[in-house]
């Protein structure tokens, strides 16, 4: 079953928010847009799972997952179930890209296992407001804005009453200083917090202020100091245990942090600490 409300626009599209369509799709069909869609887009799953590709990024959208998607971006999604069931809803504005950009929607934006009923409430008034254009136009808008507010609570890792949930820097952070060992992709990190890494890079710069392959690598030096200073593992070895596969480039990360070489912080130790 697919049921969808397209308003006919008219002067609602001088508003910052306006809705283009609110919809529940039973099931879910395969869809491709090679060239993304005009609008806004919220869409999360009521039942079932789906797949979502952008590019060569693959995700999969489990029931109560989130997703956002930007004007013009190519992405296709499909069943990954027989019953998979979405609800969504495309939307435009007067500046709205720069509204959204700066309010931290960028790329493709997933979250998974999150609360998202405060937003599905506000999805079912929307919906029900949408068949009547002509009088709940700025209803609508509003709702919209708060609809964006909640969604952007909910990628930032807030629970819907707006308290801080798992935050996902700090469960990255925790994540590469347990496993400094390892070879730690960007990937992999935003994979850890259900978001895209364009989201994650950025929410994680705006904490730390730096990026965060940059604070792998400092982690990585970091460790690299102590064994140096309380062993005499070979520099190669240690390389090796620091998830580098060449040490070469180890020791060019090393330098760029620490300014000499890693045999050269060994041999002057009372110096340069």
């Amino acid at each position: 079953m697919h049921s969808a409300v397209y308003p006919v626009l008219g002067n609602e599209t001088r508003l910052p928010f306006y809705l283009s369509g609110i919809g529940r799709t039973e099931p879910e069909f395969h869809v491709k847009r090679d060239k993304g869609l005009t609008s806004h887009q919220f869409l999360f799953t009521a039942k079932g799972s789906g797949v979502l590709r952008v590019g060569e990024k693959r995700y999969i959208l489990e029931k109560n997952s989130l997703l956002y998607l930007p004007p013009a971006l190519p992405h296709e999604y499909y069943p990954a179930q027989d019953d998979w069931t979405t609800c969504w809803m495309v939307f435009r504005g007067d500046k709205l890209a720069d509204i959204m950009q700066n309010m931290g929607f960028e790329g493709e934006m997933i979250a998974a296992g999150a609360d998202i009923s405060a937003f599905v409430k506000l999805f079912e008034r929307i919906l029900s407001l949408a068949s009547d254009n002509l009088h709940n136009s700025e209803k609508c808008s509003l709702l919209i804005y708060n609809a964006v507010l909640k969604a952007k609570g909910i990628f930032d890792g807030k629970s819907a009453d707006g308290s801080t949930g798992s935050n996902i820097v700090d469960e990255a952070v925790r994540y590469i200083n347990e496993h400094s060992g390892a070879d730690i992709t960007l990937g992999e990190l935003a994979d850890l917090s259900g978001v895209s890494p364009q989201y994650f890079g950025r929410v994680f710069r705006q904490r730390l202020d730096m990026r965060p392959m940059e604070y792998v690598a400092r982690v990585k030096v970091s460790k690299a100091k102590t064994m140096l200073l309380d062993s005499d593992i070979p520099v190669a070895e240690l390389s090796q245990r620091l998830g580098y596969t060449s040490p070469t480039y180890f020791g060019i990360v090393f330098r760029k942090y620490e300014g000499v070489s890693p045999s050269e912080f060994r041999k002057n130790r009372g110096n340069i600490i």
